[in-house]
Parts: structure tokens; C-alpha cells; sequence
């Protein structure tokens, strides 16, 4: 049986881990980017130290099975990102070697490519309150409903505080994703054109914004 709880600090690791297994369309990290730890840090560590109390956890016999995290306030997470978070990775990358491999260049090349993307995000980010949302579930889990129980959950959860409206992105070519959201009640906003590094080229690719009203 899948319980959905609040996130507690020892299920930090499990988020990570499992962000890092689904994160390229529900595979593994490691076929667009090289270092596991760095990812990591940039996919969760807001959710899970910054706001940790808008994230829920899936259970299932006493394992943590997926995760869903909660950004309430899109201007508190674009200020945290870019002040607090940013400038420690900066750090870790030279320390850890990550900026020097052929990999992680091939990555930024797509980002600079990316700019009206990440413009648009960031002015939103910004000067709306809006919030957004990230869900990862192990392979073997996604047909036992534990999307659906956090998503009830965190909706709850974002009505109670007075959330108008929350957010979701995803790469087009992630159909499963797309009709999770579609079948929850989320309808498809904007589509963003994406540059993402495939081996040794960048590859294009639409990310769509998904919304749903909570009021």
C-alpha cells in the first residue's frame, strides 16, 4: 500500500537519487549530464532546503518510492536560485571538475541557446507569485498511482496557503508526463523551443508549460 507524507530531513538523499534515475524523460542523469552530485544539487536542493515543507514523499512497504516537490512562490525560488544556489555551484563545478568536461560544455552551449527560454522564466519567476512543481517516480511505480496520491496532496496542501494557480514543465517528447498532467486537469499554456545536448550535438526539442487553476 503507497502512503503520501510530508518530507522529512532523512528522506533528502531518496529525493536525489531518484530526481537523478528519471531525470532525462524517466531515465537516468547520466545520458545528458556527467556528474550525478552537481545535478543534483541544482534539481532539488531548493525543495528540499529551502522549502522543504511544500514536498511530499511516497511510500510503499517503508521505502520512498517517488517524491513530489512544491514551489509555492516562483520569486522566492528565482532569487534563491540565482543568489544562494547558483554561486555555490559555481564552486563545486571548478572544485569538482565539472566545467572542464566536454560534456558539461556541450550543456551550456544549449543554455546560451536557450536565453528566451530562461528570460521569460526568469521575468515570471519574478514578478508573479505563481507557483510550479517537480515530480519524480521510480520506474516500477508509475502505474500504482503514486503521482496522483502526492499530486492530491500538494494541491491540498497549495489551496490551504492561497495558491491561485501552479506550474509544470515538461520535454514534449515525454508523452506519459504530458497525459499525467493533461488527466489531473493541467492544460498545456506555452511551448518553449529548447536547445539539449545529445552526445556531441545539441538537439532541439519543445518544453511545455502546464498550468492549473487551484480557486
Amino acid at each position: 500500500m503507497i502512503q503520501v507524507r510530508p518530507f522529512r530531513r532523512d528522506d533528502r538523499q531518496a529525493v536525489r537519487q531518484i530526481c537523478c534515475d528519471v531525470a532525462d524523460r524517466g531515465n537516468p542523469i547520466e545520458g545528458i549530464f556527467p556528474d550525478r552530485e552537481f545535478a543534483a544539487d541544482l534539481l532539488t536542493s531548493y525543495y528540499t532546503d529551502f522549502e522543504p515543507e511544500s514536498t511530499f514523499i511516497a511510500e510503499q512497504d517503508g521505502r520512498v518510492i517517488a517524491y513530489i516537490n512544491g514551489c509555492l512562490d516562483n520569486r522566492r525560488y528565482g532569487l534563491a536560485v540565482i543568489f544562494l544556489i547558483i554561486p555555490r555551484l559555481i564552486l563545486k563545478g571548478l572544485v569538482r571538475g565539472t566545467f572542464f568536461r566536454p560534456e558539461c560544455w556541450q550543456i551550456l552551449k544549449g543554455s546560451v541557446r536557450n536565453w528566451k527560454r530562461i528570460f521569460d522564466w526568469r521575468k515570471k519567476s519574478f514578478h508573479s507569485h505563481q507557483g510550479h512543481l517537480h515530480i519524480g517516480v521510480v520506474k516500477e511505480a508509475r502505474r500504482h498511482q503514486a503521482g496522483h496520491l502526492m499530486m492530491e496532496r500538494l494541491l491540498s496542501y497549495a489551496s490551504e496557503k492561497g495558491l491561485a494557480s501552479i506550474a509544470a514543465s515538461v520535454h514534449e517528447g515525454n508523452t506519459e508526463a504530458c497525459r499525467f498532467f493533461e488527466q489531473l486537469g493541467f492544460e498545456p499554456k506555452d511551448r518553449y523551443l529548447m536547445m539539449m545536448a545529445d552526445g556531441h550535438s545539441l538537439k532541439e526539442y519543445h518544453s511545455i508549460a502546464y498550468v492549473k487553476s487551484i480557486h
